[in-house]
């Protein structure tokens, strides 16, 4: 079923419902104020937790943002620059399986065409994403069923239509099947219109395929060359950027964290009682000091005893000079 919505001025806004599959399992957040490298951060994300943050859509992106909470710093998450270029939906559904490209398409014509539309005979084409074309959004129901929505008029940029989709809808279309092709072009009026394709070389570092991006407008744009990591800007509304990866600032993991212990043995030959407590305090002192300089941190040393409750056992043994050791 069809009908117009409304008298929105400049546009027309059409919709149509099919099925669609349920969303993924929201991630848990936690912000990490301490600045390392992005090659850093991976690894203490994956010691403490389960890896950097991967955020699968604007769910997860509104709670990425609550667990920043006012921190306005570029902070690290999990996307690097890596890979061949690929075509991917907007709304992290990760590759197009399906595509119903137009014969000698996509060519990427000058270097620049990196958005999809559907041409007026419902093939695809590759175009300049700041070109002004209408726009059909999808949005995502609790019932299982999905809402196209087409908005006439002709006058955006791909990035305006996502933006608008992700606002009022759940995101540019998505299109799964030749059905789902022929009821988006129905709807579409066989006019050209953005879908959610974009061509995109980032990958995420836990292997996550989701494919939802939120960079800021121009971006991932690489200004210096070497720009091969993803960080969220609070300060830009919650967007991301890509920066150098060795540029040290704070970072977001995700998963619950990782309970660890670990008992270390010693021998130890010194002249001191460690059966003294300030002794041993100021060793346990020596050691933390030590590991905090190998960049380790977020641990807690402690003296543990054997099952006779004695922490440290005096082992008398013949020296070179005939004397007893410890």
């Amino acid at each position: 079923m069809v009908w117009l919505h409304g008298a929105i001025p400049l546009f027309g806004v059409f919709l149509m419902f099919l099925r669609i599959t349920a969303q993924p399992t929201p991630h848990q957040y936690h912000f990490i104020n301490q600045s390392l490298s992005w090659p850093e951060a991976q690894s203490y994300c994956r010691l403490k937790h389960a890896d950097l943050a991967t955020v699968d859509n604007m769910d997860d992106m509104n709670r990425l943002a609550e667990a920043l909470g006012g921190d306005i710093k570029p902070s690290w998450i999990g996307l690097e620059r890596r890979g061949p270029l690929r075509w991917l939906w907007s709304d992290g559904s990760g590759s197009a399986h399906f595509t119903n490209w137009k014969e000698g398409e996509p060519n990427d014509a000058k270097g620049r065409e990196g958005c999809g539309e559907i041409s007026e005979e419902g093939t695809w084409n590759d175009h300049v994403c700041g070109g002004g074309r209408s726009f059909v959004c999808y949005e995502r129901r609790s019932d299982g069923m999905v809402r196209y929505v087409f908005y006439s008029g002709g006058s955006w940029t791909w990035v305006q239509g996502q933006d608008i989709c992700r606002k009022q809808h759940t995101d540019l279309a998505h299109v799964r099947n030749g059905q789902e092709n022929v009821v988006i072009n129905n709807l579409a009026g066989n006019n050209k219109a953005w879908i959610g394709l974009f061509k995109d070389s980032w990958t995420w570092s836990d292997g996550s395929g989701t494919s939802f991006r939120y960079w800021l407008n121009g971006g991932p744009d690489n200004y210096f060359g070497n720009e091969k990591c993803a960080a969220v800007a609070m300060s830009l509304h919650g967007r991301w950027d890509d920066a150098p990866c060795d540029r040290r600032a704070p970072f977001v993991c995700q998963g619950g964290l990782k309970a660890r212990k670990m008992v270390v043995r010693m021998k130890m030959s010194t002249g001191v009682d460690l059966t003294d407590s300030t002794v041993s305090a100021t060793l346990l002192q020596k050691l933390e000091t030590s590991l905090g300089n190998h960049r380790m941190s977020d641990f807690k040393l402690s003296w543990r005893s054997d099952k006779d409750g004695q922490i440290f056992q005096r082992q008398e043994q013949q020296g070179a000079a005939g004397r007893p050791g410890c």
